[in-house]
């Protein structure tokens, strides 16, 4: 994708974004104001229910109660015309008469006087025989009456309400009898209030709302949530009832005086609750549903305008996004076609351009780093060449380096007294140490070790000069500490860089294992006795070209028979791994402590192995150099024993074979002994490294070697699965090959060779005893 249509789709994609989010907010805002509109009307309506229900309410309680002193003045009356009518002796038939033509002819509908007992024995309805009770429960209604004849009251207003024995709603007043205790009870039958509530009251305004304005149904609810008053104007669908639920949330918005408003389908409900101003209904609520069909078409119109404004911004502001691309494009794609020229070499070709913004000072920085470029290239070539050279020399510097020290081993071949094996491996391509042996005489062999200050070329010039120097110095017959003096002094006379070198000097006496030694601030050398490792002692001795006076004191000690020195740099024990941890003396210590009678060769090898294997793939920081002499004592002083440690790799076959050369040699073993001890000990070893093992991992092989009276005995010893081969079937050799089971023929060959073939299974550990006649037995 170019930069030219990535810019263009994202200026797009922002500006659409961007539209579309102002169309959003635009069209929900038109959304809430409409909203908000339609519940304004719902609250006005809801408001002026409830204010006109106190109206109406407060109207009609003003009514009855002018009704009821009206009725008090009635009763009143009745009692004192019944009163003169009985003292002046009319007789009941003919008061009930007049009591009738008088309910007949006003408003009054019921009138009832008792006498002292409550019954009502003056009444203008002659069908009914009725006596007062002050029970409450068989006259819920008119027990209230019954004071008047106790004489604790003198009138009893009740309110309009429906009778016990139909439905009618009746208001009854009493008052007390004049003459004597009595009751004098008048009843008005109140349709005309229920008339009047009709036409005035909160029925009448609902149903009108309802009827005429735009409103679908209202509801009106009491405190406790009954409906009080109802009314909608759909015919075919009709509203539901609120569910409990939804019942349970109106009356609680209604106790906190919260008003709210929700959609509902296609409908806007609005509860508003009823203040003091509702009367008896206060805590009550009134629950108006409005019609949304207006609110959905304000709501679409606005969409649409929204959609057709975006739409147009959209479409005029991509043309001039695709105007702006391509402008911003342009130099760029040019740039890029420039850049992909340079990529493929040619770096003839300049940017041209008039821009003066940030694209003109790119171009001209381009143009820049083209031209230089091109000059570093040709330094770069010659910088190239120059290293070429450079490292030429050095590889034949280090060809040289290590042509100064010996390498080929075993050095001296027929000298049975010792075995001796020396390794430098340079940190860089030349380095500044050096080993080196030599004998002095016949009797005495002069070696030693040492570490230039420094690494590189000037170490490795350095180190050539003193090894030259050691070796003039210490072949006029001095004592190890004269040989460091005087070559201290030869180091000092000249020595114009500066540099200094470590270095341990020792001279070995064949006949009695004595070693003269002396020590120019090296790192002391570990004795490894039969059964302990220790360092030499001590005797002084700072390096050698930092001072030309400097005394340097010799040491003796003495080699038993099959004891070992180590001599090595510090590059072996200062060696790093990657935690910064260094490989230390201890852990050398502990190293050598487990390698008491290997041969050199073998100690120095997993020495190599061990540190690197610390290190753990950490770039080399020192050059690494170590010497391992063995001394085997005087002809008949030798050593007659040897143990040889193997990984269980087949490459550490050659190990056992130049080891066990060695030994051989030393103790003058025919060559045809040599030969089927050698092809018996790799037939044992080859098994155990091909089935002895299915871990994977790295174990320890040993093969100890021994030269007795008439025999040579091999043990050999692993920690492998347990097999016994001298329980494997005898092959049968009368059989033509390929009819002979597969197997056998090794330890057939190891039970040819050899003149005794033993196995034992020790813990955890296979040992196979091998032993081979001598010719002197």
């Amino acid at each position: 994708m170019t930069i030219r249509t990535q810019t263009l789709l994202i200026v797009t994609v922002l500006l659409a974004a961007a539209v579309l989010a102002t169309a959003g907010v635009l069209g929900w805002s038109a959304r809430q104001a409409v909203l908000a509109e339609t519940e304004a009307q719902g609250l006005v309506i809801a408001r002026l229910l409830s204010r006109s229900a106190a109206f109406s309410a407060g109207v009609m309680r003003d009514v009855e109660v002018a009704i009821g002193e009206q009725m008090v003045v009635e009763a009143t009356l009745a009692a004192h015309l019944v009163a003169l009518g009985e003292a002046t002796g009319v007789g009941p038939k003919e008061i009930n008469r007049r009591l009738k033509q008088i309910a007949d002819d006003t408003v009054l509908d019921e009138i009832w006087i008792t006498d002292e007992n409550g019954h009502a024995y003056l009444r203008n309805i002659s069908e009914i025989d009725f006596t007062f009770s002050p029970d409450r429960e068989k006259q819920p209604q008119a027990h209230a009456f019954w004071p008047l004849l106790t004489g604790e009251v003198k009138s009893v207003v009740q309110e309009a309400r429906q009778r016990e024995v139909d439905t009618h709603v009746f208001k009854y007043v009493g008052v007390a009898g004049v003459d004597k205790p009595r009751i004098v009870q008048v009843g008005y039958h109140a349709g005309l209030l229920r008339q009047l509530q009709q036409r005035m009251g909160l029925t009448r305004l609902v149903n009108q709302l309802v009827s005429e304005g735009s409103v679908s149904a209202i509801r009106v609810l009491d405190k406790s949530g009954l409906t009080v008053e109802y009314a909608e104007r759909m015919q075919d669908a009709k509203l539901s009832e609120p569910a409990e639920k939804e019942l349970a949330n109106i009356l609680s918005l209604a106790q906190q005086g919260r008003t709210q408003s929700f959609l509902k389908g296609s409908h806007l409900e609005v509860v508003a609750p009823i203040g003091a101003e509702g009367g008896e209904l206060k805590g009550g609520a009134i629950l108006v549903t409005l019609p949304t069909d207006g609110l959905q078409a304000a709501i679409r119109n606005q969409t649409w305008l929204a959609i057709i404004v975006s739409g147009l911004v959209l479409f005029f502001g991509s043309v001039m996004a695709i105007f702006g691309a391509r402008t911003i494009s342009k130099p760029i794609a040019d740039l890029t076609e420039m850049t992909r020229r340079i990529a493929g070499g040619d770096f003839t070709r300049r940017l041209e351009t008039r821009a003066k913004n940030e694209i003109g000072v790119l171009a001209s920085s381009f143009n820049e780093m083209i031209r230089r470029l091109n000059e570093s290239i040709e330094h770069l070539k010659e910088t190239t060449a120059a290293k070429e050279r450079i490292e030429s020399e050095l590889q034949i510097a280090h060809e040289i380096q290590m042509s100064m020290v010996p390498k080929i081993f075993p050095p001296f071949p027929d000298r049975q007294e010792f075995d001796i094996f020396a390794t430098l491996v340079p940190a860089k391509e030349v380095g500044g140490d050096f080993y080196d042996f030599f004998f002095i005489d016949d009797d005495q062999l002069c070696f030693a070790v040492g570490d230039v200050s420094g690494k590189g070329v000037p170490a490795s010039l350095f180190m050539a000069v003193t090894k030259t120097l050691f070796k003039a110095t210490a072949g006029n017959g001095r004592t190890p500490g004269e040989i460091l003096a005087r070559l201290n002094a030869e180091i000092c006379r000249d020595n114009g860089s500066c540099l200094f070198v470590t270095l341990f000097c020792g001279i070995l006496n064949m006949r009695t294992g004595q070693v003269e030694y002396s020590n120019g601030g090296h790192n002391l050398p570990y004795h490894l006795h039969r059964d302990s490792v220790s360092p030499l002692k001590n005797i002084g001795g700072r390096a050698l070209g930092l001072l030309e006076q400097s005394p340097y004191a010799t040491g003796r000690m003495v080699l038993g028979a099959g004891e070992s020195l180590l001599l090595y740099s510090d590059g072996v024990t200062e060696a790093m791994n990657a935690g910064e941890r260094l490989y230390s003396d201890q852990r050398l210590e502990r190293f050598l402590a487990t390698r008491r009678g290997s041969s050199p060769r073998q100690m120095i090898g997993d020495l190599v192995n061990d540190v690197r294997q610390f290190a753990s793939g950490a770039p080399q920081s020192d050059d690494i150099t170590a010497l391992a002499l063995l001394y085997l004592g005087m002809a008949g002083e030798r050593k007659d024993a040897l143990e040889i440690r193997l990984a269980n790799r087949l490459d550490q076959l050659e190990t056992f074979n130049q080891e066990f050369a060695e030994f051989g040699r030393g103790h003058d073993l025919a060559p045809k002994i040599m030969h089927d001890i050698n092809l018996a000990v790799e037939e044992i070893l080859t098994n155990i490294i091909a089935h002895g093992y299915t871990d994977g991992l790295e174990h320890e092989i040993r093969v100890s070697l021994s030269v007795g009276p008439g025999e040579v005995r091999v043990d050999v010893e692993d920690d492998g699965q347990p097999f016994n081969p001298l329980d494997a079937p005898q092959p049968d050799l009368t059989k033509p090959l390929e009819q002979r089971a597969i197997g056998g023929l090794g330890i057939h060959l190891v039970r040819q060779l050899m003149d005794s073939f033993e196995y034992q299974r020790r813990e955890t550990s296979n040992y196979v005893i091998l032993k081979k006649r001598t010719k002197e037995s």
